[in-house]
């Protein structure tokens, strides 16, 4: 057709339309603008040939498959109109308002796109800031009269009010038809800026920061409705495997939430990625892969990654921790989001950004489970990026699924071969595998024996599970490493799985971060303890690299540390406030650590210096102290993985306030020894009329600590400390020894009596350990003290929920004891 027609019809000398020219840029841009001309309508344009072609569309598109509008071929358009807004002078063509409603790319489905166009069935997927998905037009009998139709897919949109009325305003100026029309200033033609442009305006804000190696992806957290209110945004929960994706200038690698490397599984992901004309960034997001009814499908993923790198995944995206030079932990997720969909909006096809919809959570819902998906993830619009798991993100799935641990199978029945059933079980928070049903449904045969073969490896002797489950006299053991996603109606009061169906194996998941998910009551969830995602100004630490792994085995980063003192904060700060402290800082992870015990011109003005003499060298140095819950969280900024306060506060140095006894088993030593040695301190402390209190180190013993009056000086607290550990190794030599020499120890616990004296120190309860696991040292009440109990139990994920569920403090009198230690 040509431009002739366009150029005929117009007086560019009266109108601001472009003359334009035909030009060949291969880019498939694609625009739509609403039209208030003589009847309101829409001008559907898709480059092609160097022109846009155009159709008139009365109604608008409209998102819904069921509906298909009516499309009027009209005049080729130059390329230069696809940036036209304003308005058309009466008397001219067209006269009227035009403003921009859409644009972004278009990609062709076929091979031929124009041979498919003159053919007159063209079918394209629409990249643009409010239309996606896959789409045809269709030539009627009558010349020049199309269909324009949305074809069924993930973009399909059932709600009742058509998104031409839901989001009416222009994507340049952000104004409606009619306020573009009423305001003069929005009438000059505006300039067109790139997405790259546009996204590094909305960064000049945020301080520069490098791009981390690897990062944990924010978590949600499962709940039984979805929230209501225009506060919460709603996505489409896909059936694939999450994953976050980085580009560093050509290379790129995509890693799994565990941080295990799945790059050549998803490397035609990798190779579109890299195709993204933007430096430095971090995807996150999820893979997928559709089945032949066009829906997300586990197992052909399984299938896929089966089959080679070569297979047609799609990665959906739904954010962006790290864009060019920035952290974007920060910035609230709408913007994120927004920064996110301007990236990919030139994107291959296979790289999808995941829209949302703000607020009708339960309609959004319903209409996910309608259609087979999932579910769907609720997020709170303002929320920042956590690297960990959290409420301000949920999940509500349309059928209960879980990830489950196989522990062992039943032999085979009938003509079935390989197996019968899995053992499955979920980890406790004591790190035990409890059993949690058999399933022996939802398997191919070629599934029953991928799996079959993938365990065979893994075949032992004993009983991974606390319990032994119905039928394990047949049954075959196998290391709990392999993790199976699988489909239940419900739990059974014995917290056993009911009608399962199995999914597929999740290599994605390691097997020990496989734990029973608790479903959180939507309703309840204004009166959950405030998460530390926002906290308060006065006690707000700024972080330089939130994400940096401090303990990478267990991806437990910089901001969780962070986030796991804030909530701790209120128990912690009493046994530490205003006392000189010794510290363990981990810049770089828990394996490459440093003591430090003074101030220094880099340290923050949230900690509080203390002059103190040293007794050796007769020099005054400045030691470090906390005051209140900003001076904790800056020790998570240096990097202090541990907090040893001294036994004396700032008011009476030379008087301790604090008795400690250190109980460190030689490594041949049970349990139980440990336990009955603690119950020993305590009855002997107690015939002094000395209350004392237990709690765990994150190591492998206990310290039993009494709290007395400041009366005495160091001197006297080691004599008498040091005299009632040789008193019980005189009771009962075979147990106790005090004496640290390792020939000496074995087969004894060591009673420490040394943290009694001056500069010495013990970890504050609630200290995290720079240990594998990131332990915690934990108070505890005596009768939770017994032969089961390990000193490992409690991690920076499990103490948390302890905290929550604890009717009373165990250590509630531990400050109000106004005890005294008698020494005459």
């Amino acid at each position: 057709m040509g431009l002739g027609q366009y150029r005929a019809k117009r007086n560019f000398s009266r109108t601001r339309e472009p003359p334009g020219c035909e030009s060949f840029t291969n880019q498939f841009r694609f625009v739509i603008q609403k039209h208030q001309a003589s009847h309101l309508h829409y001008d559907f344009r898709l480059e092609l040939q160097g022109v846009l072609k155009s159709w008139a569309v009365p109604r608008g598109p409209s998102s819904n498959p069921a509906i298909k509008r009516t499309a009027f071929q009209t005049e080729d358009h130059p390329l230069d109109y696809a940036e036209f807004e304003g308005e058309i002078p009466k008397g001219e063509y067209g006269a009227g308002t035009v403003i921009l409603w859409d644009n972004g790319i278009w990609e062709p489905l076929d091979d031929n796109p124009i041979g498919c166009f003159y053919k007159g069935h063209l079918r394209f997927s629409l990249h643009g800031e409010k239309l996606q998905g896959d789409w045809e037009l269709i030539r009627s009998a009558t010349e020049n009269t199309w269909r324009l139709v949305k074809m069924n897919d993930e973009f399909s949109d059932f709600n009742p009010i058509p998104i031409v009325d839901r989001m009416p305003a222009s994507v340049l100026s952000g104004l409606t038809l009619e306020e573009f029309a009423d305001n003069p200033h929005a009438k000059p033609q505006l300039v067109h800026r790139s997405a790259k442009q546009r996204i590094d305006e909305r960064l000049a804000r945020l301080h520069n920061e490098a791009m981390p190696e690897k990062m944990s992806p924010q978590l949600a957290t499962l709940a039984d409705i979805p929230p209501t209110g225009d506060a919460w945004l709603h996505e489409i929960k896909w059936d694939g495997y999450r994953m976050l994706a980085f580009k560093k200038g050509d290379t790129v690698y995509i890693m799994s939430r565990n941080h295990i490397d799945w790059t050549i599984s998803f490397q035609v992901i990798a190779d579109k990625i890299r195709l993204l004309p933007f430096e430095n960034l971090i995807l996150d997001g999820e893979m997928v892969i559709f089945d032949e009814s066009n829906r997300a499908s586990f197992q052909c993923m399984q299938n896929a990654i089966d089959a080679g790198s070569h297979s047609p995944f799609r990665y959906y995206c739904y954010d962006m921790p790290y864009y060019h030079s920035k952290s974007l932990l920060s910035l609230p997720l709408i913007e994120r989001k927004s920064l996110l969909k301007a990236v990919l909006r030139q994107a291959p096809s296979a790289i999808r950004y995941n829209d949302h919809i703000i607020g009708e959570g339960r309609e959004v819902f319903a209409n996910a489970c309608r259609l087979g998906l999932e579910g769907i993830v609720s997020k709170l619009a303002d929320s920042p990026y956590q690297t960990k798991r959290s409420k301000s993100w949920l999940k509500i799935k349309c059928v209960k699924r879980q990830e489950y641990v196989i522990a062992g199978f039943t032999p085979p029945q009938g003509a079935r071969r390989y197996f019968g059933s899995l053992y499955l079980g979920v980890f406790n928070e004591k790190g035990k595998l409890e059993y949690s049903g058999n399933v022996g449904t939802g398997f191919t045969e070629a599934s029953l024996k991928t799996v079959y073969q993938a365990l065979l490896p893994l075949v032992i002797e004993k009983n991974p599970f606390t319990t032994n489950p119905p039928g394990c006299r047949t049954a075959t053991w196998v290391k709990p490493e392999l993790v199976a996603e699988v489909e239940f109606s419900e739990w059974t009061k014995e917290s056993n799985l009911r009608h399962p169906s199995f999914k597929g194996l999740r290599r994605d998941k390691t097997a020990k971060t496989i734990h029973r998910e608790e479903t959180l009551t939507v309703s309840l969830l204004e009166k959950v303890v405030p998460e530390s995602a926002k906290p308060s100004e006065k006690s707000r630490v700024r972080l330089s690299h939130p994400e940096k792994l401090l303990y990478p085995e267990d991806g437990i980063s910089k901001q969780q540390l962070y986030d796991y003192y804030e909530a701790v904060a209120e128990w912690m700060l009493p046994f530490i406030r205003e006392r000189p402290l010794t510290l363990l800082r981990c810049p770089e992870g828990y394996q490459h650590c440093f003591y430090q015990k003074h101030r220094t011109a880099s340290s923050s003005p949230a900690l509080k210096p203390i002059p103190i003499q040293d007794k050796k060298t007769r020099q005054w140095e400045d030691y470090l102290t906390v005051e209140d819950e900003k001076g904790l969280l800056s020790l998570v900024q240096m990097g202090v993985l541990e907090i040893h306060p001294w036994g004396s506060t700032i008011a009476h140095l030379e008087q301790a306030d604090v008795i400690v006894f250190d109980l460190d088993p030689a490594p041949d030593v049970a349990w139980n020894e440990v336990v009955l040695a603690a119950q020993t301190v305590r009855h002997y402390l107690n015939t002094m009329q000395l209350t004392s209190f237990v709690k765990t180190t994150g190591g492998k013993g206990l310290h039993v600590v009494a709290p007395i009056l400041p009366e005495h000086d160091w001197d006297a607290i080691k004599r008498f400390t040091k005299a009632f550990v040789q008193t019980l190794e005189t009771i009962a030599p075979d147990r106790y020894v005090s004496n640290m020499a390792k020939k000496k120890r074995q087969g004894k616990v060591f009673i420490d009596y040394l943290r009694n004296q001056w500069d010495t120190t013990a970890i504050a309860p609630y200290s995290t350990r720079a240990r594998p696991k990131a332990p915690v040292a934990v108070p505890l009440h005596w009768d939770e003290l017994t032969d089961q109990f390990e000193d490992t139990f409690y991690t920076l994920h499990s103490l948390l929920k302890r905290l929550h569920t604890l009717r009373e403090n165990p250590w509630q009198s531990f400050f109000t004891l106004h005890q005294s230690l008698d020494l005459d």
